[in-house]
């Protein structure tokens, strides 16, 4: 029977994110890889519908499952929505579909996301908003832009929740 080595300790890994506060300092927060329960269910909501709504608690529910305790320690620390909400989808990334696709959210919002001309070629169009990327992208690159702005990664106010 042939002997396996240990598995690579970089599955273990945390995804650490600087956020600067509101206090003028910048603090790193540890996300914890998921359990093998919560990435699935993750999967399920990142391939989900595009025209799938969600509400304020739906998203906030999401964030939790993505950042774990980091959720709490940013709301103890008075992070903003938008912040909390970058680290949620950076998270999100990171769990589903690697470092690669999480560092593109957190630099830049979603990257293009590319489709095809009528003529059947790969085109690639701007995302909406591109510092609120969406999760339901299959693909991996970014969300349909023609996308109602209480859909699935964005709140149905413009303030959010506090």
């Amino acid at each position: 029977m042939p002997k396996f080595p240990e598995l690579d300790a970089s599955l273990g890994e945390t995804l650490d994110l600087p956020v600067p506060l509101p206090a003028g300092q910048v603090k790193t927060y540890r996300v914890p890889p998921v359990d093998a329960e919560t990435w699935t269910w993750l999967t399920v909501r990142f391939n989900a519908r595009d025209d799938e709504e969600v509400d304020d608690e739906s998203e906030t529910a999401l964030w939790r499952r993505c950042l774990g305790p980091v959720y709490d320690q940013l709301v103890t620390d008075r992070a903003g929505w938008e912040q909390i909400r970058r680290c949620g989808l950076t998270a999100l990334s990171w769990h589903v579909q690697g470092e690669e696709a999480a560092m593109q959210v957190w630099v830049g919002g979603v990257p293009k996301r590319q489709s095809t001309s009528e003529t059947g070629e790969p085109t690639e169009t701007p995302a909406e908003d591109p510092s609120t990327p969406t999760p339901a992208s299959a693909t991996g690159t970014t969300p349909n832009p023609k996308r109602a702005r209480g859909s699935r990664g964005q709140t149905s106010s413009s303030g959010g929740p506090s």
